[in-house]
C-alpha cells in the first residue's frame, strides 16, 4: 500500500453523550431520581475515530447531519483532535445527534434517539477517499444508506475493494435480526458483541457460525465477552482466545469501541494475537474512566499496560 495514503475512513454516528447516574432502573409506571452528571462527546463511530487518532494514525471520519451549535460543536471536537471532517454531509432536516446513557452500579443502560437518514449520494471525492483507505470502519446500518450512481454498498463495494481497502463493519448487538444474511456481504472483518452473535447464530455453535460468515466473505470474526475477554476466528485456522485484564469498573460505555478500532488499527503492524492483546489492554483504560471516549489514549499508555503484564 502507498504510504502516503496511509489513513482509514470511518463512516458513522457522532452524538453528545448525556449522562445521568441512578441507584436502580425503575419498572413500568415506575419512577427513580437520578444524578445528572456532565455531558461528552460520543457516538461509536466517532469513538473509534478518535481511538485511532490517538494512537498517532491518520484518520478520516465523515457523517450526515444538521449544521445547529450541537453538530458544530461535536465535529469541532473532531477535528481538535486531528481528525479530518472534511467530508461530513449536511442536512438539516435531521434532528440534534444525541444519546442517554444511565449508569446504574457497575453497568449502564444506552438510549439511542434514531435519526432516519434516508441515504448518503457518495461524491467523486468520497469514493476516490474510500479507494485509497486502509481499510474503512462503520456500522451496517450506515453502509445501508450509502448510494454511488444509484448502486447500493453491496453493489459498489467491489470497487472500494479492487485496491485493497478492507471493510471493518462493528456490529454490536447487531440491531438487524431479520435473519438476512446480505448485510454480512462485502464485509472483511465482523466485530460482534456476545449478545449480538448470539442473536444471529442462532442455533448454531459459535464456530459453526463464524464459518458460515466466512462462506459469506468474511476473513476474520471478533467476538468481544465483556469480562470474559474475545474469541477471534481466522479463516482455516484455530479459534484464538484473549483474556481480559481485571481493573476496576467505572463506565464501560466505550470499551468496545475501543478494543474494535484499537485492533483495527494495529493489527497490520502487530499481527492478530498481538493486536488483540493490545486492544484488550486498551479497553481497559477505557472503563477506568467516565465517558466513551477515555479509552483515547497515546500509544505509549497502552504498551506501559502490556509491558506491566510481562
Amino acid at each position: 500500500m502507498n504510504k502516503d495514503n496511509d489513513y482509514a475512513v470511518y463512516i458513522g454516528d457522532v452524538a453528545l453523550d448525556e449522562y445521568y447516574r441512578c441507584d436502580r432502573w425503575p419498572g413500568q409506571s415506575d419512577k427513580e431520581n437520578v444524578i445528572t452528571l456532565p455531558a461528552v462527546p460520543g457516538g461509536m463511530i466517532a469513538n473509534a475515530a478518535c481511538v485511532r487518532a490517538a494512537l498517532g494514525k491518520k484518520t478520516v471520519f465523515w457523517t450526515c447531519m444538521n449544521d445547529g451549535p450541537i453538530a458544530k460543536y461535536l465535529l469541532k471536537d473532531l477535528q481538535e483532535k486531528g481528525i479530518d471532517t472534511s467530508l461530513s454531509v449536511i442536512d438539516n432536516s435531521l434532528p440534534d445527534s444525541k444519546t442517554m446513557i444511565f449508569l446504574i452500579n457497575d453497568d449502564h443502560t444506552v438510549f439511542i434517539p434514531q435519526i432516519d437518514i434516508d441515504h448518503i449520494d457518495v461524491s467523486e471525492e468520497m469514493m476516490d477517499t474510500m479507494q485509497k483507505a486502509s481499510y474503512i470502519y462503520s456500522t451496517i446500518s450506515m453502509l445501508q444508506t450509502l448510494r454511488y450512481k444509484g448502486l447500493s454498498f453491496n453493489e459498489f463495494s467491489h470497487l472500494i475493494k479492487k485496491q485493497g481497502c478492507k471493510i471493518i463493519v462493528d456490529f454490536d448487538v447487531d440491531y438487524e435480526r431479520n435473519g438476512d444474511d446480505g448485510r454480512f456481504k462485502s464485509v472483511d472483518i465482523g466485530f460482534f458483541n456476545e449478545t449480538g452473535f448470539d442473536s444471529v447464530r442462532q442455533e448454531r455453535t459459535y464456530k459453526e457460525q463464524a464459518d458460515h460468515l466466512f462462506e459469506l466473505g468474511m476473513s476474520l470474526v471478533v467476538v468481544t465477552l465483556a469480562e470474559k475477554g474475545c474469541i477471534i476466528y481466522q479463516k482455516g485456522k484455530e479459534e484464538l482466545k484473549i483474556p481480559a485484564r481485571k481493573v476496576d469498573v467505572v463506565d464501560v460505555t466505550g470499551a468496545g469501541d475501543t478494543f474494535c478500532s484499537s485492533f483495527s488499527t494495529m493489527m497490520d503492524d502487530l499481527g492478530i494475537k498481538k493486536a488483540a492483546q493490545f486492544a484488550t489492554a486498551h479497553a481497559s483504560v477505557c472503563i477506568t474512566k467516565l465517558g466513551a471516549r477515555s479509552g483515547a489514549v497515546g500509544i505509549d499508555e497502552v504498551w506501559k499496560i502490556l509491558d506491566s503484564q510481562n
